[in-house]
């Protein structure tokens, strides 16, 4: 007796991505001891500029145009937004730059860089956005943060957000090719974290840098990863501002885009001219 698979029964290949970034949440579930420290961390970030914050706003009423109210908000925001790409990916393609199993992905169908997208895709959903939704829980319901400003604005820092999210993932993405050149991307991995955390407005909003470095941190990429989402979120942009907004990060997205593969095919060029 022959049996005949229906069309029905018949298991739907994944796309290859979407394989990549299942296989990256799973590792993230798997250390779960791991996950739940980085969550950790970033809830005890949290609470030290909160209360930072709030005896800065003891004897005033309005900093840099911030009040209580949209600074409290900020803050809790702003860790938990930058959580959403950790240092899981940069540290994994630094190793095996070292190793040299880089190599492998030249064998492969993919993009390598779309492929480490995928891999900051899967732990992102576990890391990121569960850090996220216990922080606005946690926010809403005992730091008494604001609410979107309104549907629609809710919906336009989402989409700033996913932005955002590809944008740090391909700024982690390119620093972490350095490695081709280092002994040791440590290093390299600390300075991004400090640079994209001060750049971005998540230690502070990019209103109260210095005047040199806030201009410079308003036309960076980095911007796009925490300060426009909030600056969406709490209402302090409108119309053709908020069109100027996205329209720069998507520029970026696409500047990042092409500069990471340009910047993966040079340094592999190099890593074949130095072992020929």
């Amino acid at each position: 007796m022959r049996i005949v698979a229906s069309a029905s029964t018949r298991t739907k290949p994944v796309p290859k991505y979407v394989s990549i970034a299942q296989t990256s949440l799973q590792q993230a579930i798997a250390y779960r001891l791991t996950t739940l420290f980085t969550i950790g961390l970033t809830f005890i970030w949290v609470f030290i500029l909160y209360y930072v914050w709030k005896a800065a706003y003891s004897d005033q009423a309005v900093i840099e145009g911030f009040t209580w109210d949209e600074m409290r908000t900020y803050v809790v925001l702003a860790y938990a937004i930058n959580a959403l790409v950790g240092w899981r990916i940069g540290a994994q393609m630094m190793a095996t730059i070292r190793s040299g199993e880089v190599v492998i992905e030249l064998v492969r169908p993919l993009n390598y860089c779309g492929t480490q997208l995928a891999r900051a895709t899967g732990f992102a959903v576990v890391e990121g956005i569960l850090s996220l939704i216990i922080t606005v829980i946690v926010g809403l319901l005992f730091l008494d943060i604001l609410r979107p400003a309104s549907p629609f604005m809710a919906a336009l820092f989402i989409l700033s957000l996913m932005i955002g999210f590809v944008s740090k993932a391909l700024i982690v993405f390119s620093v972490s090719l350095l490695a081709f050149w280092t002994l040791n991307g440590t290093g390299l991995m600390w300075s991004q974290q400090a640079i994209v955390q001060v750049l971005s407005g998540t230690i502070v909003p990019i209103a109260l840098l210095p005047g040199w470095l806030r201009l410079t941190a308003e036309v960076l990429p980095m911007r796009g990863i925490v300060s426009t989402p909030l600056t969406i979120y709490l209402g302090q942009a409108e119309g053709a501002q908020i069109v100027q907004l996205l329209a720069l990060q998507v520029a970026w997205l696409i500047v990042l885009w092409i500069g990471g593969n340009w910047a993966w095919r040079r340094a592999f060029a190099a890593v074949e001219t130095q072992g020929g």
